[in-house]
């Protein structure tokens, strides 16, 4: 079995944990056509996530299609961050398989746990630790595993969002992988007063808002409140469709034996 090394953690290696979060207009107002093509990939994905997924789509595929900068590592990882928000899989690692840096393994990860495939995600999970153990996205990557896996791997997982907690500036990220863990260990009171805090640091993110509904319901306490927040500000978020599809159903039924 892996064992985790405590406390070696790089500060310099920590970007994604203490960085405020940058605004998707700041980003498409910033850059611009002479940019690098790096930059030029960010932008597509700011461009998907205000709402132009369609342009940013249809652009990413023809600059895929580019074989002077199709193999670019970023806009392979934009590629697979845009795709796998579409839920195409399969097209998601058609740009990513092949790795080549933490980021596209990282995202290789995720994409795998999002299939429910666990096996191929330890795979991806052993070379980036082959490649820097101690890096963050590392670390990142095997609490996601590890919370995937379940059982005893929870309190590994917490032991990893603890260890961010204790050397760098608190976060929602770490805020809602520490409170996810308190849920899967039956602590959802300690689980509600982190995701409360993450709250307070942005009040429409989404995995805290659904976070908190999840929550509220073990509890026993209200949810709808952040159901109504989580509806206005991501009307596509999986939670949000998914009841929304239940009610439909709940109401058909209704109708047809009424």
């Amino acid at each position: 079995p892996r064992r985790r090394r405590r406390g070696r953690a790089r500060r310099h290696r920590l970007p994604l944990l203490h960085r405020p979060r940058i605004l998707p207009e700041l980003v498409i107002s910033e850059i611009d056509s002479s940019a690098a093509t790096s930059l030029q990939a960010v932008k597509l994905l700011a461009l998907y996530l205000t709402g132009d997924k369609e342009g940013a789509i249809a652009s990413l595929k023809e600059w895929l299609s580019d074989s002077a900068i199709g193999s670019n590592p970023v806009l392979r990882l934009i590629a697979g961050i845009i795709f796998m928000h579409e839920q195409d899989y399969n097209e998601a690692l058609k740009h990513t398989h092949t790795g080549g840096t933490l980021d596209l393994h990282a995202l290789n990860v995720q994409i795998f746990l999002k299939m429910h495939r666990s096996d191929y995600a330890d795979k991806q999970l052993k070379i980036m630790q082959q490649t820097d153990e101690d890096h963050t996205l590392t670390q990142l990557a095997n609490a996601w595993l590890d919370i995937a896996v379940g059982g005893s791997k929870i309190r590994e997982a917490y032991l990893i969002f603890q260890d961010f907690a204790e050397k760098y500036p608190m976060t929602g990220m770490v805020l809602n992988g520490k409170a996810v863990c308190c849920m899967h260990m039956g602590s959802f009171e300690e689980a509600e007063t982190l995701l409360l805090e993450a709250l307070n640091k942005d009040a429409k993110d989404p995995e805290t808002l659904a976070n908190l509904i999840v929550c509220n319901l073990h509890l026993g306490k209200p949810s709808s409140r952040y159901f109504s927040q989580l509806k206005l500000s991501h009307p596509d978020h999986v939670l949000v469709k998914t009841t929304t599809s239940a009610e439909g159903n709940f109401e058909r039924a209704l109708q047809a034996v009424a």
